[in-house]
């Protein structure tokens, strides 16, 4: 019996349509395969797929729609992809799942409310700054802190005429301008010592505090119909540092910021090791700009 042998041609076309199938079946097996040939998929993040029109909500969201400009266009993408790749970590499927639509999440404003509750129970809550670092910063930069020539004064503000008598004849009678303060003013400050840079002062307190002398206190100052000012002159300087108790918010706040930013840094690295992000850079609507350090 006699052997069939394929020919040449036949042999062409028996491989090609086996590579077909086998393509084929690749992209059955890959779902961002098949997700790359849809036009209006952008990028597969994790499990799920970021399109055109989640692109759109951002931009418009942004206030960048209709901007021309690459790398703003590239900054709102790139935030885009940092949501959806948190999104990932709050309810994670196994990956073989096919690739999702954001629904109701595609909304800016539903999506940056779940990213923003995540963000802060995987990485805000573990921020904290120790009193040592406050103490640490304020003595690497003593020199933020500096002041030119001013004034130390301690301030009270008092709600009518009536305030403001009784105020006086308080400390004409030797009380303390802070336990004074305490009881009369509406400063929060509660008469604390706070400086002014000359400049910084109103033009009708600068006659009146270059006159006055160190720890003097002023007759009560109208300000409004029903708003008076008495102050104390603690000293005058050519020069000043403020107290470190005075600048701790302002560094611990400093501090907090520095802090999250590089969590937030780490766990968007850990995330991109867990989830798998491909962005069809094709069909962005824009030439992607890196950004660089």
């Amino acid at each position: 019996m006699r052997k069939a042998f394929l020919t040449p041609a036949t042999l062409a076309t028996v491989l090609a349509t086996a590579l077909v199938l086998m393509l084929f079946g690749a992209c059955r097996r890959d779902p961002v395969k098949r997700l790359e040939r849809d036009p209006e998929t952008l990028a597969v993040v994790g499990r799920f797929a970021v399109t055109k029109v989640d692109f759109a909500s951002a931009l418009a969201y942004s206030r960048a729609e209709g901007n021309e400009d690459a790398w703003v266009l590239s900054r709102v993408w790139d935030e885009l992809l940092d949501e959806v790749l948190v999104l990932n970590d709050l309810a994670p499927l196994p990956e073989d799942n096919q690739p999702m639509a954001l629904g109701p999440l595609t909304d800016p404003k539903a999506r940056e409310a779940a990213v923003d509750a995540a963000l802060e129970e995987r990485v805000y809550a573990k921020v904290t700054v120790s009193q040592k670092a406050v103490s640490a910063y304020y003595r690497d930069h003593i020199e933020e802190f500096g002041r030119g020539a001013g004034v130390l004064v301690r301030e009270m503000l008092l709600p009518g005429p009536a305030q403001a008598g009784d105020a006086e004849g308080l400390l004409r009678r030797g009380h303390s301008f802070v336990d004074v303060a305490r009881l009369y003013s509406l400063s929060p400050r509660r008469g604390a010592p706070q400086y002014f840079q000359f400049e910084e002062l109103p033009e009708y307190l600068r006659p009146l505090l270059e006159k006055a002398r160190p720890g003097s206190v002023t007759r009560p100052i109208r300000l409004t119909e029903n708003s008076y000012e008495i102050l104390r002159l603690e000293g005058r300087f050519t020069t000043y540092v403020l107290p470190e108790d005075e600048v701790a918010p302002e560094i611990r706040l400093r501090l907090s910021d520095e802090m999250g930013e590089r969590l937030k840094a780490d766990y968007l690295q850990g995330l991109r090791g867990r989830f798998r992000i491909v962005a069809f850079s094709s069909k962005l609507p824009f030439a992607y700009q890196k950004e660089t350090p």
